[in-house]
């Protein structure tokens, strides 16, 4: 009887995990189906926080920014309790400088600037400010969200707590973005620098002019091949193709690639190596000094980047995504850089 009552409570059990099986299979020792399903077409969207401000803007507080633009400083910014208008205030009165002060310092509050705006050394500024032209931020200030139409300058040691965006954006030695800094056009970030999250159609780390020049793109991959365990990819094997490694992956100094590569384990490249296609590791991904990926990278624990590396091209900007980054003077990327816990520029 109790011999029955096992069989019967064995065969329910099993009938219960039988779903579940081929799940279990896959996280044990996934079939790699579809191997590389990212596609480096769709970049994350650069403007998304800067379309939403201007949106609140206009929709919230009545500022209309194209008629803003169309008649200059003949255009009246609708003022209220929860917005201010300001001006550079450099030259200004001293009641003047004060006034801003405190309309800076204000939590939940706006301030817009016509024309050029200025902050000064150790400014610590709680309002949201959008700025009609260029915004230059002076040392050790703290920032919380900025939107400039021209550019930002963010001077050193400069805390920015949430996010910046301007056409052109550039950070001088030990800023921190707690949050995410875009620019429609370019970021220049000197060492050391930290942030979560940057994007735009060239992000340049410190001076780029050795950096390597973008790879081509690609043709179509001819095959897909799949190797167990630990592999080395060297000038003898077949660089049209995509490659799946069920364990560590070496790819040899100087190699050209026209195909992508997905480790179950650390991928790590040589120098001077040239990649068109997806790089993706479900433990540390290392780019070798001088190499060039037109990317995406995926990286499910650290990416770094050796010196003088370029990610994407200007015609087809990419994602970077990783859990930490760390970034070698001399990099470029093309596109947007997430880090769930941080990325820093090393010195």
């Amino acid at each position: 009887m109790i011999g029955s009552m096992l069989l019967l409570s064995g065969s329910v059990a099993g009938l219960l995990v039988l779903p579940f099986l081929p799940a279990l299979s896959e996280w044990l020792r996934p079939t790699d189906s579809a191997p590389l399903p990212m596609r480096r077409d769709q970049p994350n969207n650069l403007t998304f926080f800067a379309n939403s401000f201007r949106r609140r803007l206009q929709e919230q507080y009545g500022v209309d920014i194209e008629a803003m633009r169309a008649e200059g400083a003949a255009y009246q910014v609708p003022v209220s309790a929860e917005l201010s208008v300001a001006r550079d205030p450099r030259g200004r009165p001293a009641v003047e400088q004060s006034g801003l002060a405190r309309m800076l310092d204000k939590v939940n509050h706006i301030v817009v600037f016509r024309g050029n705006a200025w902050l000064g050394p150790r400014s610590r500024v709680r309002a949201d400010l959008y700025v009609e032209q260029d915004v230059e931020v002076e040392r050790d200030t703290r920032l919380r969200a900025c939107l400039a139409e021209g550019d930002i300058e963010l001077g050193e040691n400069v805390v920015v707590q949430r996010w910046v965006h301007g056409r052109n954006v550039r950070l001088l030695p030990n800023v921190r973005v707690e949050g995410r800094v875009t620019a429609e056009e370019r970021i220049e970030m000197a060492a050391p620098a930290r942030f979560e999250r940057a994007g735009a159609g060239e992000v340049m780390f410190g001076d780029v002019r050795s950096a390597a020049q973008p790879v081509g793109l690609p043709k179509p991959a001819t095959e897909r091949r799949v190797l167990d365990g630990d592999a080395t990819l060297a000038a003898n094997e077949a660089t049209d193709c995509d490659y799946v490694v069920r364990g560590d992956c070496r790819v040899a100094g100087g190699m050209a690639l026209q195909g992508s590569i997905k480790t179950h384990g650390h991928l790590r490249t040589g120098d001077g190596v040239r990649i068109a296609g997806t790089l993706s590791a479900r433990k540390n991904l290392e780019i070798g000094a001088g190499s060039a990926v037109l990317g995406p990278l995926i990286g499910f624990e650290d990416i770094v980047l050796g010196p003088n590396c370029r990610i994407g091209r200007p015609d087809a900007p990419t994602t970077l995504v990783c859990n930490r980054l760390f970034v070698s003077p001399g990099c470029v990327v093309h596109g947007v850089i997430t880090a769930h816990e941080f990325a820093r520029v090393e010195g």
